[in-house]
């Protein structure tokens, strides 16, 4: 490796343990904190239908909390640190934005303040205050049982809202379907429910396809099972997938942090395949293709391959597979185009096991008349444009989101011997071009040419490098867009002025705080510092993003385990390029991870004379020089070791 590949790495590492197992530092309280996208805090299993947990007092929606990033409104989750509850609903999502969707099927009670006895993945044990209840909640794969007893300990019985859901009282149609929610499409949903008087336990099922489906799934997950049988099912559910990762060296904070954020990284997209919807359900792929399936492919890739057989389900079943897929509904949702298509080459570059390639060519294929018809015809997105797509399609995250899906659908039909139709998406890919704009001059910086919306005619719009967000771009402006191009970085590069320009560009852009870290779309910039010959600056910027999680708080919304995912990454020491079979790196934080992959063997990261003070002088794979920044999948998945040597 050459000497100028430094790393500049820091974090509290000190025990020497190896853990039999990681639920004990595991807390679902990991991102509650009162911002828009809290994260969910009841229990559940690994990618289960079902999430129960509390929500809050409604009327407090009213009132903007304190340091809240999108405005006022409920929380996605169901439930604000603070509020007084009004009971335990079966069904939330993640630590999403947008308004608020499920909360069905609600235990009702008193509004009280809540005392959290207990908060793990398997189980949630609270006091409620003004109602004089305890109450303990355990999760199944389509369902949960609860235990409810006074304060005094005789079991109590609490009343079932079927109607609600967050932030509604009643919010069924006459069609008996449920409305109001993130995806503007009814769905029907049905739950089968038994309490006792005498034990104070309550049993309740699920199901998105029918009461009987509802009354099969109690059957088999909740009836005859007492209150610990379910807990124990839980724990050791979450024991399995847990154990996929282990550290050693690192702190028992450091512990209960990275656990914490790892269980985060198992709850979406939820298994509701065998419930008459069908498939997976996402919400939504804008999210989590980054960080989150990346992980996934490699901690769990049989739950990969079952996402992408889903989507080739659903193109044969329904003619479309699009971003969102919510309560068996498809939602076109335009954040960024159509993102199952970056998954579907990710799974392709890395050989996911278990995929029906031969399914998924003709949803691949149906892209090419699949954007939008400027797209199509002019080579961008123009202003206004947005067809089928919701209204969160904006013209330059689309045209530059369209490019990258273009490439990527050009590799797996490559790969399918496709050659004719792959060169022509090939060739489509630098449509991104096309709205990079050499003229935009950025005042403060100096720094010139940024991509920006068009108008019909072609002109550019009057966008200014630091505007752009939510106007020309989906949640990000000119300066984050101008550097996503994962699929063409040399001519980015060139397009920026060279390398050293490029660089001067990206640090400038960090130094400033001109690149959100609390929202998607940045992610990845400061591993273009590595891939341009610095990856020494990689290191610190990565430093400084992992420095914006502050103890059990997020840098933003969760958005269905994506921001923890990224906290994993940051933590193993390289960071993945979504729609590839690439990672980059940038230095391990921990001085050992062991991480179990194909076959049972062991993929082992040492940070070798680790000191927050030292640079990192080499790296080694396998007992081999590694003297790129790239670290291959396949490498990964191999097995062996990965060495960071510091001095």
């Amino acid at each position: 490796m050459k000497k100028a590949y430094l790393f500049f790495v820091g974090v509290c590492a000190i025990a020497s343990v190896v853990y039999s197992s990681n639920l004990h530092y595991v807390d679902m309280r990991i991102g509650t904190e009162r911002s828009y996208g809290s994260n969910v805090l009841g229990p559940c299993l690994p990618h289960g239908s079902s999430h129960p947990s509390p929500d809050s007092k409604w009327p407090s929606f009213h009132v903007k909390p304190k340091g809240a990033r999108h405005g006022f409104g409920p929380p996605t989750s169901g439930w604000w640190p603070g509020d007084k509850i009004i009971g335990f609903s079966q069904l939330h999502v993640q630590g999403t934005g947008g308004v608020p969707s499920y909360g069905n099927f609600r235990y009702c009670l008193l509004p009280s303040d809540m005392e959290i006895i207990e908060a793990r993945p398997y189980v949630l044990r609270v006091k409620l205050k003004e109602a004089k209840l305890n109450v303990s909640v355990a999760p199944t794969s389509h369902g949960a049982i609860y235990q409810v007893t006074s304060f005094d300990g005789t079991p109590q019985v609490l009343p079932l809202n079927r109607r609600c859901k967050l932030a509604k009282e009643d919010c069924v149609n006459e069609k008996g379907e449920f409305t109001g929610n993130w995806n503007p499409a009814p769905y029907h949903c049905y739950a089968y429910e038994k309490s006792s008087p005498k034990t104070g336990i309550h049993r309740i099922a699920v199901s998105f396809k029918s009461e009987e489906q509802a009354k099969r799934y109690f059957n088999e997950e909740l009836a005859e099972k007492n209150f610990d049988d379910i807990v124990d099912n839980a724990k050791q559910k979450w024991d399995k997938v847990l154990s996929v990762i282990r550290l050693e060296g690192v702190s028992d904070e450091e512990c209960r942090l990275f656990y914490s954020h790892l269980v985060q990284t198992f709850i979406q997209p939820r298994n509701r395949c065998d419930d008459g919807i069908g498939w997976d359900d996402h919400y939504t792929l804008w999210d989590t293709w980054r960080t989150l399936f990346p992980l996934m492919s490699i901690v769990d890739p049989s739950s990969f391959a079952s996402n992408i057989n889903s989507f080739a389900d659903r193109f044969e079943k329904n003619g479309r597979c699009d971003s969102a897929y919510i309560s068996g509904k498809d939602y076109k949702v335009g954040q960024g185009g159509d993102e199952a298509d970056y998954l579907i080459a990710e799974a392709w570059a890395k050989r996911i096991d278990g995929i029906d390639w031969k399914r998924i060519t003709p949803l691949v294929k149906s892209r090419w008349n699949g954007r939008t018809r400027g797209y199509r015809e002019m080579g961008f997105v123009p202003k206004g444009e947005r067809e089928d797509y919701c209204g969160r399609l904006k013209p330059g995250s689309a045209t530059m989101s369209f490019a990258y899906q273009d490439w990527c659908c050009a590799e797996v039909l490559s790969g399918m011997g496709e050659k004719e139709l792959s060169e022509k998406f090939r060739a489509r890919s630098s449509n991104w071009t096309n709205i990079w704009d050499s003229a935009a001059f950025d005042e403060q910086s100096g720094i010139k040419g940024f991509v920006r919306g068009k108008s019909k005619d072609g002109g550019f719009l009057p966008t200014l490098p630091r505007e752009g967000y939510n106007t020309d771009f989906y949640e990000a402006n000119c300066w984050e867009y101008s550097l996503f191009v994962h699929h063409d970085i040399p001519r980015l590069i060139k397009q920026c002025g060279g390398k050293e320009k490029f660089i001067e560009r990206i640090t400038y852009a960090l130094e400033n705080k001109l690149i959100d870290f609390g929202n998607e779309p940045g992610f990845h910039i400061p591993w273009l510092l590595a891939v341009a010959g610095r990856p020494d600056l990689c290191t610190k910027w990565s430093r400084e993003v992992m420095a914006m999680f502050k103890g059990d708080n997020l840098p933003g919304d969760n958005d269905s385990g994506a921001m923890s995912s990224f906290y994993i990454f940051l933590k193993l020491g390289f960071f993945p390029i979504g729609g590839q079979d690439v990672f980059v790196m940038h230095g391990s934080s921990y001085p050992k991870i062991s991480i179990v992959v194909n076959d049972g063997k062991t993929f082992t990261i040492i940070a070798k004379n680790y000191s927050k003070d030292k640079f990192v002088k080499s790296v080694t794979l396998n007992g081999k020089n590694h003297s790129s920044v790239f670290l291959k999948y396949s490498e990964i998945m191999s097995g062996g070791e990965l060495v960071f040597e510091y001095e």
